[in-house]
């Protein structure tokens, strides 16, 4: 049977709100204008228009998929985040709303230093989020970005080409700092940037099946307090900052006073501070180095 873009939206919409989805309107739009390959604003004005029977094959195979708890973002294939698409599939994490207060932390912190070139580092970068909207935001700026897995590096590299800072981002593939100790002994960053894996692992299998069945584990799982890699960006860090430079981090909900512990507890950090997100979490921890000497 025929059916227009209206129809097949609340045709859908029925679908997703029968199997628990939240948000199952403006999902289902959001798979429509996927679809049509327009903005979900004009699907309203083109509501009448029927889809061919290909259309409508393929769109509810979208929601087949979505009704399956396959993140939207994987099947639509981007997320927005500081006000830019993303590419994104499912070697990396899905950029979080919550993640922005970090950048926009950094970004605030760059304007009020005034006229000076910032060198940054961006650990686990992951989809690029935080990389590409820094070297957007900051023309100042050089970006290296570090990941593990070279199928996320090439999503990272993806969205550095298409927001046009690609040639102010340096990806590299490793294991955290240890890449950068091949490189020059002086390698230095005024900027020290992550959102690390911070989940439990025994609270691992307590997410949504959209995000333990879908998202990458190893962008997940911080270890068995979640903590793991804190205590690795605090002791390595050092080596690889400027006097005085920023560390900053984005944690879990409950974490904040725990990290700030671990970069007491190291001895080579000052003016440690927690930023709030907008539920009033402390979502990001700032700190500055003392020098590597002072460790």
């Amino acid at each position: 049977m025929p059916l227009n873009i209206i129809k097949a939206m609340k045709k859908a919409q029925t679908q997703l709100d029968e199997a628990g989805i939240e948000s199952g309107q403006l999902e289902a739009g959001m798979l429509m204008a996927h679809l049509m390959g327009c903005e979900r604003t004009y699907l309203y004005l083109d509501r009448e228009r029927v889809l061919s029977p290909q259309q409508i094959q393929d769109y509810f195979n979208m929601v087949k998929m979505r009704v399956q708890r396959t993140p939207i973002h994987y099947i639509i294939g981007y997320r927005e985040f500081m006000g830019l698409k993303f590419y994104v599939n499912e070697n990396v994490l899905i950029p979080r709303p919550d993640t922005e207060v970090l950048v926009e932390y950094v970004i605030n912190y760059c304007k009020n230093v005034g006229d000076h070139f910032f060198k940054i580092l961006d650990m686990g970068t992951g989809s690029g989020a935080i990389a590409v909207s820094l070297a957007k935001y900051i023309e100042n700026c050089k970006v290296t970005a570090i990941d593990i897995d070279d199928q996320a590096l090439l999503v990272a590299k993806k969205n550095g080409t298409a927001h046009g800072v690609g040639d102010r981002i340096e990806f590299i593939q490793g294991d955290l700092f240890y890449p950068l100790k091949d490189k020059e002994d002086n390698l230095k960053f005024h900027i020290m940037v992550s959102n690390p894996p911070y989940i439990p692992t025994a609270d691992i299998e307590e997410l949504e099946v959209q995000v333990k069945d879908y998202e990458p584990l190893k962008a997940l799982d911080g270890g068995r307090e979640g903590l793991d890699y804190y205590r690795r960006l605090a002791k390595e860090a050092p080596k690889f900052l400027y006097d005085d430079g920023l560390w900053a981090v984005e944690v879990g909900y409950n974490q904040a006073h725990q990290v700030g512990d671990i970069l007491r507890d190291q001895g080579c950090y000052h003016n440690i501070e927690f930023i709030k997100d907008l539920s009033g979490y402390n979502r990001v921890v700032v700190a500055r180095m003392k020098g590597v000497e002072k460790c």
